[in-house]
């Protein structure tokens, strides 16, 4: 018994749980995900037989939030660089409660429209906001563990809202439909009034250290190296799509490993993914070393490439499933090096500006959404080994910009974090 106290308690020590602000934090994010989990799994289901909207006019809708997203999600950045994060975060997640709300109402497809095209900006705008906040709330040297506790956080009740999706799925109810819709809705009151009880502390005064543009208005647009990594981010993003897109289609079409391997899989990214975020993250924690995790995250989704395209190219089972489990191992380590990257982020944003610089930086997956789509699936899917090749030598090359480029920035930037 004493060693699990002991246990617990060094676990509690390296996740920081005696922080209140970890704890709301935490729960915020919970609810959030959780009714997240519930609308991803049954959403397409709902809109397509509830409401007979067609396959292609409800990826159209999306499309079209995740362009207002990409127009928009700066511009609330910077509006919460005025009023703060945390008031910022607490009226999108208003949006988001009342966006999902009246999903339930959207009978006719433009309104079905305006309302994809306001809870995507909202959605996507949010995460950035977090991540301000994190950053008022943390110092640098805790930044990377609640960045990667907060991500396990996500990813378990993802999965748990999924697993209750369950059932509307199986019986195909609308009621059921409706009720996951409402849940997710409440699910953002709940995570607002968790975060209205966090204690920000006031603004800092804005550093003047090398990082923020000289006689000029900091901006991303104006920063090289944070126009860098945000393009780096975007191509990096390029393993969630080959995930949550490419694969199903390519184990199943591609390959002769067992159909039942595809959720197996799956389950074992999500599983891994948990465990390992938080210590790499904690192991790639300063500038250096998030340099050299982007590097390397680009180089593990390489080879995961390779051996996607080498388990479409064997002809027995088992061996197409072996190979599959190595490409999901590497893949998930590229994964989590890419996460654990999000430092640079931090570090390469002037304090007083650290939600419009961190919302830019969220572009890079945004426009992975819009383009990943069209640019990776349909020729990975067909045109097979060439391709796989050629997407994962890119995303390598890639990862390894930042380090090329922001090496010789390092003792700058880590001397001011350490102020």
């Amino acid at each position: 018994m004493s060693t699990d106290l002991a246990l617990w308690a060094r676990l509690r020590d390296v996740l920081m749980l005696q922080r209140r602000e970890t704890r709301l934090l935490l729960a915020s994010v919970t609810a959030d995900s959780f009714g997240t989990g519930i609308f991803t799994a049954t959403s397409v289901l709902f809109f397509t037989t509830v409401r007979d909207f067609s396959v292609s006019s409800v990826g159209l809708a999306i499309s079209l939030g995740s362009l207002c997203a990409f127009v928009l999600s700066p511009r609330i950045g910077a509006l919460a660089d005025r009023v703060g994060a945390q008031k910022s975060l607490i009226v999108l997640f208003g949006v988001r409660a009342v966006g999902y709300g009246l999903y339930l109402l959207a009978e006719q497809y433009w309104m079905f429209v305006v309302l994809a095209c306001i809870v995507t900006t909202a959605d996507r705008a949010s995460p950035a906001i977090n991540q301000a906040l994190m950053g008022r709330l943390f110092e640098a040297k805790d930044r990377a563990t609640i960045l990667g506790t907060v991500f396990s956080a996500r990813n378990g009740a993802i999965v748990l809202g999924s697993l209750a999706a369950t059932l509307p799925v199986v019986t195909d109810s609308a009621a059921l439909y409706l009720v996951g819709i409402g849940i997710n809705a409440a699910s953002f009151i709940g995570a607002a009034i968790l975060v209205s009880r966090l204690h920000v502390p006031a603004a800092k005064p804005a550093d003047t250290g090398p990082v923020k543009q000289r006689g000029v208005r900091a901006t991303p647009l104006r920063d090289r190296r944070y126009l860098v990594i945000t393009v780096v981010n975007g191509v990096a993003m390029t393993h969630n799509t080959i995930l949550s897109l490419v694969l199903p289609l390519w184990i199943v079409q591609s390959t002769d490993s067992p159909r039942w391997s595809l959720t197996a899989l799956l389950a074992l990214n999500g599983a891994l993914a948990m465990a390992a975020q938080i210590p790499v993250n904690r192991m790639f924690a300063d500038f250096s070393a998030a340099l050299r995790a982007s590097a390397l995250g680009g180089a593990a989704v390489c080879a995961a490439c390779l051996a996607y395209a080498g388990a479409g190219a064997v002809g027995n089972a088992w061996a197409a499933l072996a190979i599959l489990v190595i490409a999901m191992l590497a893949h998930t380590a590229g994964e989590s090096l890419v996460i654990a990257s999000t430092p640079l982020s931090f570090e390469l944003a002037p304090k007083e500006s650290l939600g419009q610089y961190l919302s830019f930086y969220n572009l890079g997956r945004v426009g992975q959404d819009l383009v990943g789509p069209l640019l990776i699936v349909g020729p990975l899917v067909h045109q097979g080994t060439p391709v796989w090749v050629l997407v994962g030598v890119v995303v390598m090359l890639v990862g390894f910009v930042p380090w090329a480029l922001l090496k010789d920035d390092t003792l700058a930037v880590n001397v001011r974090s350490a102020r």
